[in-house]
């Protein structure tokens, strides 16, 4: 008797593709037609336990889109996801920064894991950058939320996002997708699927996107953020027998392209290099009526500029040189009807040319910088074993595996600062550790010198070595009620070695002494010992002869490369080595109730799953530099993710309804912050947050009324809170006090409290072919982009200070489609209202008193042409 219905593993391996939970389009290659014209909700199989299942019978929040839905949409790139998807975001900066319930790494350093695992066909990806998010020959893209720490593992402690190719096939077929838009947009895509012979087929693809941007430099007259991106996709299948198959593919990829622009406010007069310590800057002639700093960020501002545009000077850095290539290779073996074994082995090489990290003074005046100056290399190789089977008449289902991987990093990070003005009644007064208070007008005597050291090159090695064992299984206790158990065990080795080397500070002192304008310096270490000494103003005028401007006039950018040409001093150089292996369990136990049929009516109820998760997620600690303390322990984070959900098809398989609630306990927490080193040096850097709490709510709908018509819709509600995090603070670290900010009534970075999506499809079908219709409407509440405490106090006063208070986008496309199927035309808009809004980057308004902030796509539009052969 087969109590348990179920397909053999076999027989779904030969079943649908990854699927569409937000539309009725199930895959690439979806069912007869004549479903989805009656307005039925096609099965939809996704592989978020390792294995092809109906995603209305796993306990697991996922969202899975097809290809055909993502080019109804328009999506051409994984960050359009960020609109649809609950609880996702997705910012493109020096890589993609990847978001899900408000987990999430946003610097991009190499040092630094993401939260978020990317997988390519079974393939982890260690670093998100590059075209492999962009929707190249892609057959679906799913989006596992909440840790998935027992399968997927490594470093998914806000989920996974699992991109699945197209596959090469027996029957031949190409086709081309090409596009124009404003702004200078063309688009090609193209791919072509030619059998060697009845047991070998190949694939190939490319894609090429490129744009003139949308966001004008004055300073150069170039535009940016701009996509200049090329990659080649190649691709095999071998099917030895109908047992065992080998896939191979091999990717190239090519970036040339900017950064996005940015753009300048001050949220805080009270930062430190402003008032904070009443520290003066080139242009400044009064130490009490300190102009210069704001002038140079308004300089850069929307309010002085206009709309789009930006002032960051002759060379901003902003240039995004990206060389990816890749290499992977699965084998299947299918070893009976109930057991299969698959290896999966991945090498990966990337190489990014020298960028800029950072603009802390925001304007268009070389004053700090913080630049890649040199090549980052990366590699890494993998190894994944899997085991799937079943038993009990499958009853029984349950993967295991073995996970392997070492990745080398390198990555050059420089820092410099320009020279700097205070008074002599401030140095004295934080010469006794007061905290300083206004000058006297006009001043008394000006002395110039640094606050932190003036250059410091940092050389970066890093050797990560993963190992790790895992096991899940799903039993099926009755017909309704499912158990699944697993536990992955992880072992993390980091080795980290970090050279330093600083500036000269005898030479810079003989350049200053040398001019006659400037006296002895005196260090009273004040700002570290890598400041060095202040130095008086010799000149007949005081400060109303401008000071800085003349000491920085002797340190200038004489090779162009965004750097003061200070002079190195190779006896500073410095070398410091972390090594610790990290190790963390990660189980997890999940009980799924399916109600029975004699439960449901048929017309009202169709199927309903109702389910109860607790998981665990883990990211490894690693090693992070603090000024003169060299390389810092930060703890790894674990996630624990208490969850519950259901998954419903009613009416008749016309409405689908998910949804999920979840608390999820957060121990520390990796974020960064700004702080200081012991000797009182300002330093950005990670830290550990201690515990934090997340507290949510997704609701997915789809609904088909009619056969012609599909609506979809999609709300995530999040209250992301720290329960533990407290900061030194920076003003009472620099004059020499301890000091601690309670943090534990922030939000989190980066992800919205709520977001929503409503999308409308409609279809006409005539002699003249199939003409579809869809808009889309996606909604973000006030979103943070700060750093420290002030920057939250800012936002808290008004979202704009240092954030973007909620907004609402607007998308169209209509498509025509020839009667044969093989041509379609689409006229297409994004952002129809032409809404500003910000996508980042950062507020920092406790030190460098910036809001550095770039904005999103203006309204685009487009026509898109594609043909099939």
């Amino acid at each position: 008797m087969d109590y348990f219905a179920r397909p053999s593993l076999s027989a779904i391996a030969g079943g649908i593709a990854l699927g569409l939970s937000i539309s009725p389009f199930a895959n690439a290659e979806p069912a007869a037609d004549n479903t989805v014209q009656k307005g039925v909700l096609e099965e939809v199989l996704v592989t978020a336990r390792k294995r092809s299942e109906s995603m209305q019978d796993i306990p697991i929040a996922v969202t899975a889109i097809s290809a055909d839905s993502l080019r109804e949409r328009g999506i051409s790139n994984t960050s359009e996801l960020t609109k649809s998807v609950p609880s996702l975001e997705i910012r493109k900066g020096q890589a993609n920064q990847i978001y899900i319930r408000g987990i999430g790494e946003r610097t991009g350093f190499a040092r630094v894991d993401p939260t978020v695992g990317v997988y390519l066909d079974d393939l982890f990806l260690p670093r998100s950058d590059g075209q492999l998010l962009d929707t190249v020959d892609i057959a679906s893209i799913q989006v596992l939320r909440g840790p998935q720490g027992t399968l997927f593992g490594k470093n998914t402690t806000g989920g996974a996002m699992v991109v699945s190719l197209q596959k090469p096939d027996a029957e031949p077929a190409a086709y081309v997708e090409a596009g124009v838009g404003n702004y200078a947009q063309r688009r090609l895509k193209a791919g072509v699927n030619w059998p060697i012979s009845d047991h070998f087929f190949t694939r190939a693809a490319i894609n090429i996107t490129k744009d003139d941007g949308y966001f004008e430099n004055v300073a150069t007259g170039q535009n940016n953020p701009t996509n200049d991106r090329q990659s080649l996709l190649l691709q095999t299948r071998w099917e030895a027998s109908e047992h065992f198959s080998l896939d191979t593919q091999a990717f190239l990829g090519k970036i040339r392209e900017n950064l996005s622009g940015i753009n300048c406010s001050v949220p805080s007069q009270e930062a430190l290099y402003i008032q904070g310590l009443w520290v003066a800057h080139p242009g400044d002639t009064d130490p009490a009526n300190l102009r210069a700093f704001q002038e140079n960020c308004d300089a850069n501002s929307r309010e002085r500029l206009g709309d789009l545009k930006s002032n960051q000077g002759p060379n901003p850095r902003l240039q995004k040189d990206l060389d990816t290539a890749l290499l992977a290779a699965t084998a299947d073996w299918q070893i009976s009807d109930t057991l299969s074994l698959k290896s999966v082995i991945g090498l990966r090489g990337e190489k990014e040319g020298p960028i800029q990290a950072s603009d802390p003074d925001g304007g268009p005046a070389l004053w700090s910088s913080y630049i890649n100056t040199e090549d980052s290399d990366r590699r890494s190789y993998s190894f994944e074993l899997q085991l799937n089977g079943s038993a009990f008449e499958q009853r029984l289902r349950y993967t295991a595996g073995l996970f392997a991987m070492q990745e080398t990093n390198s990555e050059n990070f420089t820092v410099s600062n320009s020279i700097r003005g205070i008074d002599s009644q401030t140095l004295a007064e934080l010469a006794l550790s007061q905290s300083p208070t206004r000058p006297v007008p006009g001043g008394t005597v000006p002395l110039v010198g640094f606050i932190g050291a003036p250059l410091v090159v940092s050389d970066f090695e890093l050797e990560n070595t993963t190992l790790a064992a895992f096991t899940q299984a799903s039993f099926d206790i009755s017909q309704q009620l499912e158990l699944t158990l697993g536990y992955r065990i992880t072992e993390e080795q980091r080795q980290s070695e970090l050279s330093t080397t600083e500036a000269d500070m005898a030479a810079i002192e003989q350049r200053l002494l040398g001019s006659g304008l400037f006296g002895n310096g005196t260090n009273i270490g004040v700002f570290g010992p890598g400041a060095g000494g202040f130095f008086p103003y010799l000149g007949p005028l005081g400060w109303r002869d401008d000071p800085v401007s003349i000491a920085a006039a002797l340190f200038p950018d004489a090779n162009g490369d965004a750097l003061h040409d200070y002079p190195l001093d190779p006896n500073t150089r410095r070398k410091d080595i972390g090594d610790e292996t990290f190790r963390q369990a990660t189980p997890m136990v999940s009980l799924a109730y399916t109600l029975p049929d004699h439960w449901l009516d048929g017309e009202l109820l169709n199927s309903a799953m109702f389910y109860a998760t607790w998981s665990r997620g883990f990211k490894s600690g690693f090693f992070e530099p603090r000024g003169v303390d060299g390389l810092q322990r930060i703890n790894p984070e674990v996630v624990t993710n208490n969850e519950i959900g259901f998954k419903i098809d009613a009416f008749e398989r016309s409405v689908r309804i998910n949804g999920a609630f979840y608390h999820m306990d957060f121990d520390d927490q990796q974020l960064i912050a700004v702080g200081s080193d012991s000797a009182q040096n300002v330093v950005v850097v990670f830290g550990n947050a201690g515990q934090s709490e997340i507290r949510g709510a997704e609701l997915e709908l789809l609904w088909l009324p009619s056969s012609a018509l599909q609506i979809n819709a999609s709300l995530s509600i999040n209250n992301y809170r720290y329960i533990e995090f407290t900061e030194l603070d920076l003003q009472s670290a620099i004059v020499g006090q301890e000091k601690f900010v309670d943090r534990s009534n922030e939000t989190f970075p980066v992800s919205p409290d709520k977001s929503a999506s409503l999308g409308v499809q409609y279809t006409w079908s005539g002699d003249i072919g199939i003409v579809t219709s869809r808009l889309d409407l996606s909604y973000k509440s006030d979103v943070f982009y700060g750093f420290d405490p002030a920057s939250y106090a800012a936002f808290k006063d008004s979202p704009e200070k240092a954030g973007q208070p909620a907004y609402a986008l607007l998308d169209g496309r209509l498509t025509w489609q020839n009667p044969a199927g093989d041509l379609s035309v689409s006229a297409w808009a994004k952002n129809i209202t032409d809404e500003r809004y910000r996508i980042g980057v950062v507020a920092v308004a406790d030190s460098s008193g910036t809001y550095n902030q770039a904005w999103g796509e203006p309204r685009m539009f487009g026509l898109d042409l594609r043909q099939l052969f």
